[in-house]
Order: structure tokens, then C-alpha cells, then sequence
């Protein structure tokens, strides 16, 4: 590809809004993707777009603010976020919904608290999940000035201060070699299907099921680092049961306790649901048994084997709801009422959904060496980078944030 401007790797929300950016800007544009299709984990997630947005909050009486968003994202991560990254995300946000909506793309007319969701500032496409937005960036990349490589593996990255950054990938049996004018983008993914990647970095997941993209194996992530790149919070995992019936079953901590392989209850069920996730993954198997119990005490609807296998566990229990007082394990009070027989069972083994950990970037996108310092030509967006959200990422914000960091990405690069 002749006169390449900008090198784009991966087909996700954040390489597709990046292609797009750089072709409204006028640059010629080549985006690697190692699938053979676009989509990556943005085609299999819900969609959500979470932002700030006065025109429909304020009609229902929401009243929201980029500082306030900001500040949500802050706690509910323990304060582990960087917080010029997630104020350049909060901030950012209002623009890039603005923007897709600008171009075309449909979302519902008002907002939402989705599930798992902060406050009301949740947007929905009106036309599918997920893939919606990757078909319809796809539409608007038909264009002379964007190429998009189908099965173009990057396997590493050339550095040299006194020459632009190039880009080694194969596609098929062929190894080649690109230096883009203005630099390289990265959005590739995280690394979650890399079970080596997340055994060492948190060994408790070790195993567990992955519910993303088969192809964000940190494969791109690793050739970064082998450049100096440096990555930050890679024991940090967005999590789930991946079964909405079991996520019923947990919404009051009143109605359920957890027990391990051995029958006994290990954790107060009261915990947030990251600490109540890694208190499971400690236990033989990584899994545990959610006992629900029911409303009534009738002991015609008794389940027998079920009392009977876990009764030493049931017994304390009931104790200690009687006299208020969980002394085993600190449960509060509040969640300590009388219980009726187990009704339903359920095993849960935490899933993993997301890495929010990843490489290293200024609230500019520019990708950071170990020294802190912008690796000249080089940036990233999208579940590759870390440091955005912290310990915890609520459902819509993975997704605004690739498209915020992707269009600074852009702009970034073309100051160099």
C-alpha cells in the first residue's frame, strides 16, 4: 500500500472508530485484522454505550455530568484507575456518542441503568448489540483511502528513535514488513484467551472459561512489551457467572449462602461481587454451590437430600440468623432473617470477561515505556490498554472508552 499513513491493528469498536477517524482526516489508512472477519469482543458484547448526555437525561429528570461519571468510575474501581485517563474517557464520552450519531448510527431515544450499569447514562443501539456497531463502521470504511488485511497476524514491531515505527506481520506464508508515516494503533484486545497470560498473572483464573474473543490471545500485547512498552494492572479481570438465572439468584445476600466442595460455608455472601468471585476461586475446583432458599418454612416441600447433605452448613446458618450474629464470618445483620428450606441449587464458577489490565498510556493514548515516557509512533486503544478503570469496569464503559481513546489516538499521531 503506497503513501500509508497510519497502521491500525484490529477490527474492533476501537481500530473501526480509529479507521474512520483517520479516513475523515484524510489519511490513508491500512488496519490489520487476525481474524478473518471484524468484531473481536465488541461483536459479542451487549452494546451499551455508557456517556453523559443532557439531551436525554435531563427530559427524565437524570442529572449527570462528565465529573460525575469520572468520580463513579473512580470508586467503583477502589480508586485504582488512572485518573487522567478515566477524565479523559468521562470527558471524551458526550463527544464520540455525538459523533457516531453524527455519522449515522442509531441508538434509542432514552437512556437506561442497564444491569451491572452505575447510573442512567446507559445507550442501547436500537438495531442489535454489539455487532451493530462494527457493521455499521464497516459501511462507512468503504473507501479507496481504508484497507482492511483479513488474516494478518502482527508478530512484532521494528524500533529505531531515528526511524518511524514498522510493523512486521504475516498473512498466509508471507512475512512483511510496513512503516507507516505517522505511526501505529493499537487495538487489538486484551489477553484473555491466553490461559498462560492469566495463570500468570492471577493464578486463581487458571482454567476458567473465557466468554470474549478466541483471538485476543495478548499476542499483540507481548510484541509491545518486547519493545519496552510497559503494562500496568494485569491482575485486574472483569468477571461474570455468565448465566443471568444465576445472577437472579444472587441479587439479595438474604435469600442465599454459598458452600465449597466440602459442604461449609467459606465467605460472607454480602461481599461485592469481585471479592465474593475471588473467595469462589479459592475454593477446591473454583466453584461452589449457591443453596437459594425459599419464602415458607412448609415442610411438605422439604428437599430432603439437600438439607441432609449440607446440614452442619445449614444448621450454623439458621443460628445464626436466629441470634443475629454471623460470628463464622461477619455477614451483616441486616441480610441475617429467617430462612425456609433450600429451594433451588446452583454452581457457580466465575467466568471471565474482559482483562482490564494491559499496556501502559498517557491521557494522550500514547503508549509508555518503562521509563514512562512516550514510545515515539506508538498507541493503543481499546481492552489493550490498562489503567483506565481499575479493579472493576461496569458494563458500557469498556466500550465508550475504546471509541474516546481511539479518536485521540488519531488526532495524536498526527501531531508527530
Amino acid at each position: 500500500m503506497s503513501n500509508l499513513d497510519l497502521i491500525i491493528v484490529g477490527a474492533g469498536m476501537a481500530g473501526l472508530c480509529a479507521a474512520r477517524t483517520a479516513v475523515e482526516l484524510g489519511l490513508n489508512v491500512l488496519v490489520l485484522e487476525k481474524g478473518i472477519q471484524a468484531g473481536g469482543t465488541t461483536g459479542l458484547s451487549d452494546g451499551i454505550f455508557n456517556s453523559c448526555d443532557p439531551a436525554r437525561q435531563f427530559p427524565i429528570d437524570v442529572h449527570d455530568s462528565p465529573e460525575k461519571h469520572f468520580l463513579d468510575i473512580l470508586e467503583y474501581g477502589h480508586g485504582k484507575g488512572h485518573p487522567e485517563l478515566i477524565k479523559k474517557y468521562t470527558y471524551g464520552a458526550t463527544e464520540a456518542l455525538n459523533w457516531l450519531e453524527h455519522i449515522g448510527f442509531k441508538f434509542e431515544r432514552s437512556v437506561t441503568q442497564e444491569p451491572g450499569t452505575l447510573y442512567p447514562r446507559s445507550h442501547k443501539p436500537i438495531y442489535g448489540n454489539g455487532e451493530s456497531y462494527i457493521n455499521f463502521l464497516l459501511s462507512h470504511l468503504n473507501s479507496l483511502s481504508c484497507t482492511i488485511s483479513y488474516g494478518s497476524n502482527v508478530v512484532g514491531f521494528k524500533k529505531d528513535d531515528s526511524q518511524p515505527l514498522s510493523v512486521v506481520f504475516e498473512r498466509g506464508k508471507n512475512t512483511i514488513e510496513l512503516t507507516p508515516r505517522f505511526g501505529v494503533i493499537l487495538c487489538a484486545g486484551g489477553f484473555c484467551a491466553s490461559n498462560r497470560l492469566v495463570s500468570t498473572n492471577f493464578n486463581l483464573l487458571s482454567g476458567s472459561e473465557y466468554l470474549g474473543s478466541p483471538l485476543c490471545d495478548g499476542g499483540v500485547l507481548t510484541s509491545a512489551m518486547d519493545i519496552g512498552a510497559e503494562s500496568v494492572h494485569m491482575s485486574y479481570f472483569e468477571l461474570s457467572v455468565g448465566d443471568s438465572a444465576i445472577e437472579q439468584l444472587l441479587l439479595n445476600p438474604a435469600e442465599f449462602i454459598l458452600v465449597n466442595a466440602e459442604g461449609r460455608r467459606f465467605c460472607r455472601e454480602d461481599l461485592e461481587f469481585s471479592s465474593l468471585c475471588e473467595a469462589v476461586l479459592r475454593q477446591s475446583g473454583h466453584c461452589a454451590s449457591i443453596l437459594y432458599f425459599g419464602s415458607g418454612n412448609d415442610s411438605a416441600n422439604r428437599p430432603q437430600k439437600i438439607e441432609d447433605r449440607f446440614s452442619n452448613a445449614l444448621a450454623q446458618y439458621r443460628k445464626a440468623c436466629e441470634i443475629k450474629s454471623d460470628e463464622a464470618f461477619g455477614k451483616n445483620p441486616f441480610y441475617l432473617k429467617k430462612v425456609g428450606y433450600v429451594t433451588k441449587t446452583a454452581v457457580l464458577a466465575p467466568k471471565i470477561m474482559a482483562s482490564l489490565g494491559g499496556l501502559n498510556v498517557n491521557e494522550f493514548a500514547n503508549v509508555l515505556d518503562r521509563n514512562r515516557q512516550p514510545i515515539k509512533g506508538l498507541f493503543a486503544a481499546g481492552e489493550i490498554v490498562g489503567g483506565i478503570f481499575g479493579e472493576a469496569c461496569s458494563f458500557g464503559d469498556n466500550l465508550a472508552s475504546a471509541a474516546v481513546f481511539a479518536r485521540v489516538a488519531v488526532r495524536e499521531a498526527l501531531k508527530i
